[in-house]
């Protein structure tokens, strides 16, 4: 199992421009990564660093219900006696918040499933940026994990962002895995993040509209999740873009991210930093690896 560390990042403090001024010049420090970089925020053991929140029941409760526990090593989700308890759906997300990081998750679907989701498809789903009150659901941005949809954006609690172009069904063009986005000015720059090929546009060329901000749903492109075997779900988030990597090719890319401004109501600002989450849906899902590493 790999080795983890108590997690201690700076807290983003909102200015009333909206910017973070910890992040400003540089993403809060990591702890001591091991020798590949990765960080581990699961420890095999329990939950230290971690709080659940359900629907109904609220904060505390998924651990006493059996809704989560660690087993084996790994974080297993909705691996209860089915009908002991109603099924809620909820969340277990970190204390701590990140910026600027390379999240990874490896999953596998179990065999359970628990009302009233019966047969829909299998859900569960990864959460970053997540900001303000603990509810279902909160402030924050979901890569989706669920069946045939592995990738997708969902928006959650008022957050907002613009889907990359992909004509020609590519994302992810000059993003790199260990940098993120080209710094500005440098080449691929300002294609970084759209597809390319036949058909290729983005906001701000001659004779368009630039692209305003919306919520819901951000459907992926492409369809390489695994059902019956591990799967690796990676985010690339750099301040206000997301990059969604499911087994090595990437599916999604969003920019201009935002959140609600608590100090001004009905305005936005970038969602550039928050807690890092893992959904509890409804149904058997097991995580082998749940980690980040701080991009260079």
């Amino acid at each position: 199992m790999r080795t983890s560390a108590p997690l201690a990042l700076a807290p983003a403090i909102l200015t009333h421009r909206g910017l973070s001024q910890t992040a400003e010049t540089a993403p809060p420090p990591l702890p001591a990564p091991g020798a590949d970089g990765w960080v581990s925020l699961i420890n095999g053991r329990d939950f230290a660093g971690w709080y659940s929140m359900l629907q109904t029941s609220g904060k505390g409760i998924a651990e006493e219900k059996g809704m989560i526990m660690m087993e084996e090593e790994m974080l297993h989700i909705m691996g209860n006696e089915e009908g002991r308890f109603p099924a809620e759906g909820g969340y277990l997300a970190t204390n701590q918040e990140f910026a600027n990081v390379h999240i990874r998750v490896e999953y596998k679907w179990g065999v359970k499933r628990h009302a009233p989701r019966y047969t829909p498809k299998r859900d569960n789903g990864v959460l970053y940026g997540l900001v303000g009150e603990d509810k279902v659901w909160p402030t924050c941005v979901e890569c989706q994990i669920e069946e045939g949809d592995v990738g997708d954006f969902f928006m959650l609690g008022g957050a907002r962002g613009i889907q990359s172009q992909h004509g020609a069904g590519l994302f992810g063009s000059g993003i790199n895995p260990l940098t993120g986005w080209p710094k500005p000015g440098s080449p691929g720059a300002a294609g970084a993040g759209r597809g390319g090929g036949r058909g290729a546009s983005g906001p701000g060329r001659a004779g368009q509209t630039a692209a305003e901000p919306t919520g819901g749903r951000f459907v992926k492109d492409g369809n390489f999740e695994l059902l019956d075997q591990w799967n690796t779900v990676e985010v690339i988030w750099q301040g206000d873009r997301a990059e969604h990597i499911v087994n090595g090719r990437t599916v999604n890319v969003a920019t201009g991210i935002q959140q609600p401004d608590p100090r001004n109501p009905g305005q936005y600002i970038p969602l550039t930093r928050g807690k890092i989450a893992i959904e509890i849906e409804y149904a058997e899902t097991w995580f082998r690896r749940i980690e980040v590493k701080a991009l260079l």
